[in-house]
């Protein structure tokens, strides 16, 4: 019910907007719209109503001002603006005249204190036009720089007129306040006083007269100090200003009268792609009042030109008269307007000047004549003097990345990089501000890489010791690159390497007097397995004779480091000496098997001699569980062969035609297997050790023994596959017959059985005899599907030869019973 009434509230409105148009709307006398909640209104009802009041000519400014004025909170009107645009009911192209043309306000801040006013038009309703003028992203960016800010205070010099209205204190011995509108003759009427005409006066002004008719009427005590006034703006009255000429959105604006020039360029747009930011007209009562330049405020940050507007301002904004291009290496390239008494300088301080790598000496010109293009090179004695023209497109080019005087010193010198080139400079000059050669400097020679004339590459060599001792020297020219070489860079990486059973194998830098135990200690030492005793080094040989056959191609030296007595426990190694740390003799590290399933110790067991077998391992399991099946056992092992899988891959390649290999996915999981399962007959394994069935045990084998089931698993081609207990005597057919039979795609001849232990026997068949494999306790028996291709039937010649051979075993016997 209390939605109702307060949707009936809006619908009212709505309605009446449609119904009588705005002569007779404050005559409306409705309840408060306080507590309304415009979110809770179906967008059907907002739509209907809001159709029916735009139909009748009513704009969007005065629907939210009525409303706010019979009490719907500002928040709810932002919210049903919003609605409304979401909606796409947005009537911002009709005014309270019904006349279109003017911007629509959206911010509820502008309409909740100025309802009459339309100053906030959103930039981005505007075309944002060419954006390398310079000044264009005043009006185009987020940054809203000449958005009207209307929370200030009010201008002592503000000159009140007709529907401002004032809001006068009286406190001290009285206490009152009086809210007085200016009328359209431009008087305000006080209670107990009368009227009093304050038309064309300021603020301040119209203060001191108030107070002074108070204090000569009503309240005396005024004159004494007794009683106080404070007089202030309540509401601000609109003003209709008009924008023509070259601006992006020309046209009359209902704006408030504390909006300045600025804020209205930004409401109109700003100037177009054409018109000009330099000599805006402000034109009051059919007289010119202000050639504003906004340069003035993009440069310097100054506001002269931000002054107040007045009801029936006219805002001109001509054409541009001469506009010029500025590009390459300055600070702000873009689109500059130019002023008759301006040059070249201004110009260069509208682009932020030169930047840091600009080539200075000659700046590019290309001006329009009048048959066609020219260029002009600009120096820089004639930046004062020099006046652009309407067109011009200056360019300013790149410095060289070039030296007039630099030279280089690199190497084994202690500060080494580029100098300046003086007069007569020398080597051992060049050297000294080198902070002299390093102790590793090779002094025998020393490289100066120079350019000549023509820039063809060319190398001077000079004894870098006889240049120290200042026996001979060089003058040096622009762009000498002198190289001091270092001893270590005719020196290969000088190493020694160590492998085998040592904690840190690796290659570690060759020192002066580097023995084994140093290279051992940088090597973390032997691990367990590492032989001290025979530490194998390996080093290279110079000048061996390879004209023999079998030539020596290294030395060899076995060290003992073990035997404190022996003169060899250590030696001295050299560079690209190999260290190998062999393993010690019959030292080997625990081996073991897994042993899961039903025996009476599962778990990790160690293998005690290098020949255990099965039989070995189960005597230390405890024996079998009563469920375990004592029969067989599986045993999953490593795959032995030491052949990686991409190895085994192509090997099968050479073997196998690829399709194949890559059409079966059986060959390929054989391929790329990790172990192997093996099945063994446990039962004979622990009767008769020494059989092929007591298998000998390798590192991780895992054995597997199995719970007994009295079960018997049919799968594959029948009808129902399925489990079914274990009946003794009886064969494969009975088994095939509980799950249904055969389906019509089964191959028969090729069911099979799968034992426990992991084994498989098929159908078998001697001439016109089938012999089916026997089923015991947990089988499984499995029925292939009829192969799908090469189901060619037999040729006539086939046949032949089989039914010749049906009558040649007929004689036989025949024969044979006689």
């Amino acid at each position: 019910m209390k939605f109702s009434c307060k949707f009936s509230l809006i619908c009212v409105f709505f309605l009446f907007f449609s119904l009588r148009g705005t002569t007779q709307i404050n005559s409306l006398n409705v309840k408060d719209l306080s507590s309304v909640h415009i979110n809770e209104i179906p967008d059907d009802e907002i739509r209907t109503y809001y159709k029916k009041a735009v139909e009748s000519g009513i704009s969007e400014q005065n629907m939210y001002r009525l409303l706010l004025e019979k009490g719907l909170p500002q928040s709810e009107i932002t919210d049903l603006e919003k609605r409304l645009t979401r909606m796409s009911l947005k009537a911002s192209d009709t005014d309270g005249d019904g006349r279109s043309g003017e911007p629509t306000a959206t911010d509820p801040t502008l309409k909740s204190r100025y309802p009459n006013s339309e100053a906030n038009i959103v930039p981005s309703q505007v075309n944002k036009g060419d954006s390398t003028i310079f000044g264009s992203e005043l009006f185009t960016t987020s940054s809203l720089v000449f958005e009207p800010n209307l929370r200030i205070a009010t201008p002592s010099n503000y000159i009140l007129g007709p529907d401002d209205e004032l809001a006068v204190v009286v406190y001290g011995l009285s206490e009152k306040s009086y809210n007085l509108t200016v009328n359209e003759e431009g008087y305000i009427y006080i209670p107990n006083v009368g009227p009093m005409y304050v038309n064309g006066l300021s603020i301040e002004e119209a203060g001191e007269k108030i107070k002074a008719k108070l204090g000569s009427t009503v309240y005396r005590a005024i004159n004494s100090g007794q009683t106080k006034v404070t007089i202030s703006l309540r509401k601000i009255r609109s003003i209709r200003v008009t924008v023509i000429g070259a601006a992006k959105r020309p046209g009359t604006f209902t704006v408030s009268s504390l909006t300045t020039l600025f804020n209205l360029l930004y409401l109109c747009g700003g100037p177009n792609d054409m018109g000009s930011y330099r000599t805006i007209e402000l034109i009051r009562g059919n007289d010119p009042k202000r050639v504003a330049d906004l340069y003035t405020f993009l440069l310097e940050g100054s506001k002269k030109d931000d002054i107040l507007l007045r009801e029936g301002d006219v805002i001109r904004i001509p054409y541009y008269k001469t506009r010029v291009t500025i590009s390459g290496k300055v600070k702000r390239a873009g689109k500059f307007e130019m002023l008759e008494t301006e040059m070249f300088n201004d110009l260069l301080r509208f682009a932020g000047d030169l930047s840091d790598d600009a080539y200075r000496a000659s700046i590019s010109l290309t001006r329009i004549t009048d048959k066609e293009k020219i260029l002009i090179d600009l120096d820089p004695g004639q930046f004062n003097n020099f006046k652009p023209k309407g067109s011009d497109a200056f360019f300013v080019g790149m410095l060289n990345d070039r030296f007039e005087n630099r030279i280089y010193i690199t190497g084994a010198v202690f500060r080494p990089g580029p100098y300046e080139l003086r007069p007569g400079i020398t080597l051992h000059d060049l050297l000294g501000k080198g902070g002299g050669i390093k102790e590793d400097a090779y002094r025998q020679r020393v490289n100066i890489y120079r350019k000549k004339n023509d820039l063809t590459p060319s190398m001077v060599t000079i004894n870098l010791d006889s240049v120290l001792r200042q026996q001979t020297d060089l003058v040096l020219v622009k762009d000498d690159s002198v190289v001091v070489h270092s001893i270590f860079d005719f020196r290969g990486n000088l190493i020694v390497e160590i492998k085998g059973q040592v904690k840190k194998p690796g290659q570690f830098e060759w020192r002066e007097n580097l023995t084994l135990r140093d290279v051992l200690l940088a090597a973390g030492g032997t691990n367990d397995f590492g032989d001290s005793a025979r530490i194998e080094i390996s080093r290279r040989l110079r000048n061996t004779d390879d004209s023999k056959i079998n030539y020596d191609e290294t030395k060899i030296f076995i060290i003992d480091l073990l035997n404190e007595n022996n003169p060899s426990g250590d030696i001295i190694l050299r560079p690209y000496d190999l260290v190998i740390v062999k393993k010690l003799p019959g030292y080997s590290s625990q081996r073991a098997v897994f042993v899961q399933g039903e025996v009476m110790s599962p778990g990790l067991y160690t293998l005690n001699k290098s020949g255990d077998r099965l039989s070995d391992v189960f005597k230390r399991t405890g024996g079998f569980k009563a469920s375990a099946d004592s029969s067989y056992v599986t045993l999953r092992r490593n795959t032995q062969n030491n052949l990686s899988g991409v190895e085994r891959e192509k090997i099968f390649q050479r073997i196998l035609n690829n399709d194949s290999i890559v059409l079966n996915s059986g060959v390929q999981n054989d391929i790329y297997k990790a172990y192997d399962v093996i099945s063994v007959d446990l039962a004979k394994a622990l009767s008769f050790p020494e059989s092929g069935d007591n298998l000998r045990l390798e590192d991780g084998d895992v054995i597997t023994i199995r719970r007994n089931s009295n079960l018997v698993k049919i799968s594959g081609k029948v009808y129902y596959p399925t489990k079914i207990p274990f009946k003794p005597g009886v064969g494969l057919n009975y088994y095939i017959g509980m799950a249904g039979n055969f389906m019509d795609n089964a191959r028969k001849s090729k069911a099979v059985v799968i034992y426990p232990d992991g084994r498989l026997k098929s159908v078998s068949r001697f001439l016109f005899i089938k012999r089916n494999p026997s089923v015991v306790a947990g089988s499984e028996i499995y029925v292939p599907e009829k192969s799908r291709v090469n189901k060619n039937k037999p040729s006539i010649g086939e046949l032949a030869l089989v039914i010749s051979a049906l009558g040649i075993i007929a004689n036989v016997i025949i024969y044979a019973g006689k």
